[in-house]
């Protein structure tokens, strides 16, 4: 029985030691990527340290050409969406068997399906018709 305590404890010191090493070693870490990447301390006044930041936007940066990229995006991940938004509606039909409730919530989730992606389409051409008039 005076073994079993005397185990504990080197347990317990060892999950401190382990603690306190990892503690220090991510320490460390962290300070030799932050000396190793940092430029900016050689870098003199006026001087720039050769890092080029591109613009997250794009080349325009008008408010136009910003609405646009957004939409382009707003496509790419609503078609998935309207996929499956069909796929489930077509799901909801067929396992409605003769409820005409089940029935009619799948054909409603198909149509604000639909009119959601037409909403999307019709608000990009709106985007390009406005991009033409101004730029």
């Amino acid at each position: 029985m005076g073994a079993e305590p005397r185990k504990i404890k080197i347990l317990i010191m060892s999950k401190k030691i382990k603690n306190y090493l990892i503690w220090l070693g991510s320490l460390i870490f962290s300070g030799l990527v932050f000396f190793m990447t940092n430029n900016a301390f050689a870098a003199g006044v006026g001087e720039t340290t050769g890092i080029d930041l591109p613009n997250p936007l794009g080349q325009g940066t008008t408010f136009i050409t910003i609405i646009n990229n957004v939409l382009n995006y707003l496509i790419y991940i609503s078609v998935p969406i309207l996929a499956l938004m069909i796929l489930i509606g077509g799901f909801q039909i067929l396992t409605a068997r003769d409820n005409p409730e089940k029935i009619g919530s799948g054909r409603k989730t198909i149509m604000y399906a639909v009119i959601g992606f037409a909403i999307v389409l019709i608000s990009k051409g709106v985007a390009l018709i406005l991009l033409k008039i101004i730029g």
